[in-house]
């Protein structure tokens, strides 16, 4: 009974403690709170909702909850920038006043607080705000101070092989699917690793998406693991297609694994520091060949001027949350000499060795379930029969739970090929499923 009544002791002064460490000095998200007594409804209504968290709803039995009611609304109210004072005093692991006090890393060092039972916390302060009518800036504000918290908190050894899902990050934090099939935006990837499992754990996720333009469709159909919220792991199909006479028979598939390793830096709970989450990654693609065009004698890339039907791309991302602005942004350095991502073979007559191409992708956080972007990407330019232009699409990407998202976009992929000089622009839609 003691360890539970401890574990749920930290579990809920990881929030109270967190918000103690940097108050706003102005008052606007303490008024966006609703005041003291806004606070009084959010708290009520977060610990209702940790009550009944099967995540970690056990751990509460036989506390007293009043006594960190009163102690969660003073810290809220001073965290916010509010006339308020936290008066209590976390001793010993004991909320009586009596004991030692220790700093917050040594407090929990006993209590094996995980990633998820953390996030778990986070999530029901999201809903409990949301319940009340507090938006998502004021909201994300308030979760901004209690993240860095995660480095005291959770400690919890992680375990040597991680051995089921626990679907324990926070919503959205895997991102969605590429038309490559790695985790992150619509075109181009982010350092986030797929998925939602934690450091304990592992996750996936299968997706199809699907492109279409006035002259051509583009179908992606893989599978992603992400393991340990550390390593990714990916393979994809697409299926390049043409729609208007006379290429209307075009058919162009193209295989990629990918493999992408988190290097340094936490996107989500590092808000007190510059540092972005930076994730190195490589696609191995293989280019099917083509159909459709046997009339004109062309079934392989390399008889369109490509120099190769397989080769890598090398990319180093780094992705930064800030809560307290509501924005995430990404950055890619790409190596590559992939011709429309490899579709149309690699290298070429106007070139045949590996050039560094950005990547830029910047997302509101409007919602917790839903993000507003835009993204770009450059490519190069290698076959002569290939006038290729730079990428980009603004999207929308939504979140309903952690077993589906829904990605929606207007997409520019350029031209195509000099016997058809339009620009093409179109629909992309984006369906992910997973645990």
């Amino acid at each position: 009974m003691r360890k539970k009544t401890l574990l749920a002791t930290g579990l809920l002064l990881a929030s109270s403690l967190a918000l103690a460490q940097t108050p706003y000095p102005e008052d606007a998200t303490y008024r966006a709170l609703g005041g003291k007594e806004g606070i009084k409804k959010i708290t009520d209504t977060f610990l209702e909702l940790v009550l009944a968290d099967p995540r970690i709803k056990d751990n509460f039995a036989d506390f007293d909850i009043p006594q960190v009611n009163q102690r969660l609304q003073e810290q809220f109210c001073e965290y916010a920038g509010g006339p308020c004072k936290y008066t209590g005093k976390y001793r010993d692991k004991t909320m009586d006043g009596v004991g030692t006090v220790r700093d917050m890393k040594s407090v929990h060092i006993d209590l094996k607080i995980t990633d998820a039972m953390f996030n778990a916390l986070a999530e029901d302060l999201q809903l409990a705000m949301e319940r009340h009518g507090v938006s998502t800036y004021a909201s994300n504000r308030l979760i901004a101070k209690l993240a860095p918290m995660q480095r005291d908190i959770v400690t919890a050894a992680a375990p040597p092989a991680p051995t089921r899902p626990d679907m324990g990050r926070l919503l959205a934090t895997g991102g969605v699917s590429t038309v490559e099939g790695s985790g992150g935006g619509g075109i181009s990837p982010w350092a986030l690793i797929t998925g939602y499992g934690t450091r304990d754990s592992w996750g996936g996720n299968a997706h199809y998406t699907r492109v279409q333009t006035q002259d051509y469709s583009l179908g992606t159909r893989g599978v992603a693991i992400g393991v340990a919220d550390r390593l990714e792991l990916s393979v994809a199909r697409q299926d390049f297609q043409g729609d208007l006479a006379p290429l209307n028979l075009l058919r162009i598939q193209q295989d990629i694994v990918g493999l992408k390793v988190k290097l340094t830096g936490e996107a989500v709970y590092d808000q007190d520091r510059a540092m972005p989450q930076v994730a190195l990654g490589m696609m191995y693609k293989k280019n099917k060949g083509i159909s459709g065009l046997g009339a004109l004698g062309v079934t392989n890339v390399k008889q369109l001027g490509a120099k190769d039907d397989s080769g890598y791309d090398y990319y180093l991302s780094a992705t930064k949350i800030w809560l307290e602005r509501s924005l995430l942004v990404n950055g890619t350095l790409r190596a590559t000499k992939a011709n429309q991502m490899g579709i149309l073979g690699f290298g070429g007559d106007q070139g045949d060795h590996v050039k560094l191409q950005p990547e830029i992708s910047v997302a509101w956080l409007a919602h917790r379930t839903l993000a507003i972007g835009a993204e770009y990407r450059r490519k190069p330019h290698n076959l002569g029969v290939d006038p290729e232009k730079a990428y980009y699409d603004v999207f929308a990407a939504w979140f309903p739970n952690k077993n589906m998202s829904v990605t929606a976009a207007y997409a520019n992929l350029g031209t195509i090929t000099v016997f058809n000089p339009k620009t093409q622009k179109g629909w992309y839609l984006s369906l992910q499923v997973g645990m």
